[in-house]
């Protein structure tokens, strides 16, 4: 039974400290424990500060009572000791709680009490003593104060038992503390407050980085940051520019490599198909139709490499174009290969719908796009092609097989498990390309078994926008 409580304690324990240590993972808040213990150290270095100080200013006001008593009583009595009464005790009256904690005796030079309150301490107990003196009696603290008369024939003993000046030093200690221990809570709530509205900088960078696409290496605008928010800034600009130019050499050495390679693989590809020509046997066609299909394949890499590397640019010629007609020319061009595949291309458009954009560049994107759906197109199914206002969405049935990851499909060279089919994984890439240069929205999804491609136009693009079908 005890082993199982220690090890509740122990687990406990641990996920305690797990807890405080995550907590503190975060700056704002090890700034927070920082400042309020710094500010409790200083409460309580004050605290204890002001107590002494209370203390010796307690003491020096009783000490200074204390001799004015001893004054004014030894005043009162004769100088020449006649008349005088002997061993006088006044009664207590029960006037205040504090009446047993504050005395007197007076007693002749040689001991012989004269006067004294009633409960004082007996001589045994603390003798008379010429001047200030501290006596501790059953565990209780005395201030005694003993003054002689001038011609030596009296003597005054006050005591005051240190009890009553303690309970003044901390009435007046707690008095002065609590005020700044209650603005603690305040003083929390101000300095999280603070560190928070510093650290939203850092909160709206983060986002702005976070929202910043893969393609965007502008610099972050330093305009009225605060100090550290533009080391960060300066820091990552100058790695965006790093990047931008890394990849730039990338995107250049793409270009270079499929141009140089354009002239050797079509000299291959005749050298193959004069041998072929040249053949004698079904074996060396069929062995030569082979390496016909791969060079295909090298010669439309490195069109669509070549390809890639242009739509980067930013288009020249902008125009009013009709984006429906454009459209339905790329479904005339590629109904035979639909045909052929027997997909279904299920098309409704308008007549008219006018952008302000590129036409090749427009004519490229939804090339792309048919020829994505008809290429992935599950056999014997349909190709949707609508048009709603200025959004276009082309949708394709897939094959539940096929696993695709939807965030992915604009990566270079990604073809998802679909390697049995012709390609480079470079078309919706190029796609991609295409839109941001035009200005227009891309959406890429999977809905259940069905592949859904959007183009829209940004109001922009749309000078007067015309959209009409045939009664």
């Amino acid at each position: 039974m005890d082993s199982d409580h220690s090890r509740r304690g122990v687990s406990f324990s641990m996920w305690l400290k797990s807890r405080v240590k995550t907590k503190l993972n975060s700056i704002r808040r090890r700034i927070l424990v920082a400042v309020s213990a710094v500010y409790l150290l200083s409460a309580t270095v004050s605290a204890i500060w002001i107590y002494a100080e209370i203390s010796h200013e307690v003491d020096e006001l009783f000490d200074a009572e204390m001799v004015q008593q001893a004054k004014t009583l030894l005043a009162l009595l004769p100088s020449d000791g006649a008349g005088v009464a002997r061993d006088i005790t006044i009664s207590r009256i029960n006037a205040h709680s504090y009446e047993d904690k504050l005395s007197y005796r007076i007693e002749t030079i040689d001991g012989k009490r004269i006067m004294q309150t009633e409960g004082s301490l007996d001589p045994s107990v603390i003798p008379f003593k010429e001047g200030f003196s501290v006596k501790t009696v059953d565990n209780e603290l005395w201030h005694s104060f003993g003054l002689s008369s001038p011609a030596r024939d009296y003597r005054i003993l006050l005591l005051q038992q240190d009890e009553f000046r303690s309970e003044i030093r901390s009435d007046l200690t707690t008095d002065m503390v609590v005020p700044i221990l209650t603005l603690l809570p305040l003083m929390l709530w101000l300095g999280w407050w603070t560190i928070n509205r510093n650290f939203a900088s850092f909160r709206r960078l983060a986002e702005a980085l976070r929202l910043k696409r893969s393609d965007d290496y502008r610099p972050f605008i330093e305009s009225n940051d605060t100090e550290e928010v533009s080391l960060v800034k300066g820091a990552l600009n100058h790695y965006l520019t790093r990047i931008e130019q890394t990849f730039l050499r990338e995107k250049q050495f793409s270009a270079d490599a499929a141009h140089e390679l354009r002239t050797p693989l079509a000299s291959l590809k005749a050298q193959l198909q004069n041998q072929w020509q040249k053949a004698s046997t079904q074996q060396q066609k069929e062995e030569l139709e082979l390496l016909l299909a791969s060079t295909d394949r090298l010669v439309s890499l490195v069109e669509s490499l070549l390809l890639l590397s242009k739509t980067e640019l930013p288009p020249q010629h902008w125009r009013q174009v009709n984006a429906a007609a454009i459209l339905r020319q790329v479904i005339s061009d590629y109904y035979q290969r639909a045909d052929s595949r027997r997909l279904v291309m299920d098309v409704d458009l308008p007549d008219t719908v006018l952008w302000r954009s590129e036409e090749r560049y427009l004519t490229m994107l939804f090339s792309n796009l048919v020829d994505n759906a008809i290429k992935y197109a599950a056999p014997q199914s349909s190709i949707d092609v609508q048009c709603d206002g200025s959004l276009f969405t082309i949708c394709n049935r897939i094959e539940k097989s096929h696993h695709v990851d939807a965030k992915r499909l604009t990566e270079r060279f990604y073809r998802g498990g679909q390697l049995r089919e012709e390609g480079a994984g470079l078309g919706l890439s190029i796609v991609s390309n295409l839109a941001k240069q035009l200005g227009l929205k891309l959406t890429l999804a999977l809905e259940d078994d069905w592949f859904v491609a959007k183009v829209e136009a940004d109001q922009a693009l749309l000078e007067k926008p015309v959209i009409s079908r045939k009664p």
